[in-house]
């Protein structure tokens, strides 16, 4: 087996037991998800598993993280940075929410997980890392006065809130968001943040 071969081998297995895991705590809960459920679900033996990750945490938090990546590669999907603030503020909070809605047990474990204690300290400033891309925008659309004076922290809550409220409100009571109710969602949002 080449280096190239190997090394997709292990990024294989090591997307198969976070792939896994993520379907498994989506159905049974942190708590009822032990390793060897993962392995016998991912068809491997539990000792690979600890290859990967040391303990059920480490494998949670690199979880997180790597869902953490995708929504952020979403967010920039088709992103163009010349384009007005408001442009850019609606191209990724509707990236954001059409993510979520794609994909319900990526978004419920982040909703889940986000504050729990088993989440380290460095998971979360790997994830602000992460998410630096969509900070910058924030911290440049401030400084340009084209949003409110308020914290930023203030801001991506008002504009985050609603995210989450119209996920679960699909994922969790079945109702469809028409592209129509999230385009008005997004104006709405740029409403609360923008500068008058």
């Amino acid at each position: 087996m080449n280096v190239h071969s190997a090394l997709k081998n292990k990024l294989d297995k090591k997307n198969l037991i976070l792939d896994t895991t993520l379907e498994l705590i989506s159905e049974n809960g942190f708590h009822g998800t032990p390793i060897s459920m993962i392995a016998e679900k991912a068809g491997i033996g539990a000792g690979t598993i600890y290859r990967y990750f040391e303990n059920k945490e480490a494998l949670i938090n690199e979880l997180f993280k790597e869902i953490k990546r995708k929504v952020m590669n979403a967010m920039l999907d088709d992103y163009n940075e010349n384009k007005s603030f408001k442009d850019r503020f609606k191209h990724l909070w509707m990236n954001l929410i059409n993510y979520f809605m794609d994909h319900p047990k990526a978004f419920q474990f982040i909703e889940q997980h986000r504050y729990a204690s088993y989440m380290s300290k460095l998971t979360r400033e790997e994830s602000f890392m992460i998410m630096s891309p969509v900070m910058m925008f924030f911290i440049e659309a401030k400084s340009a006065k084209a949003m409110k004076d308020l914290p930023i922290y203030t801001i991506i809550s008002l504009a985050y809130g609603p995210i989450t409220s119209l996920a679960k409100l699909q994922i969790d009571h079945k109702q469809k968001l028409s592209a129509e109710r999230i385009e008005q969602a997004a104006n709405a949002c740029w409403d609360a943040v923008k500068n008058n």
